[in-house]
């Protein structure tokens, strides 16, 4: 598992989207829930660098 805290953003999005595409090609039930835990994971930390609330 990666430490994705200690990744750069652009380290973070790069990651994202080489899961993205591995989920993408996956069939696999338990691989899906597993990728997609980690995407949501690694835009949880990108959401933090870049918060959507501006009031």
């Amino acid at each position: 598992m990666a430490n994705y805290e200690n990744m750069s953003v652009e380290e973070l999005e790069e990651e994202r989207d080489r899961l993205e595409a591995e989920l993408q090609q996956s069939d696999d039930d338990d691989e899906i829930n597993y990728l997609t835990g980690q995407i949501e994971e690694i835009e949880d930390i990108l959401d933090s660098f870049y918060p959507t609330d501006w009031d």
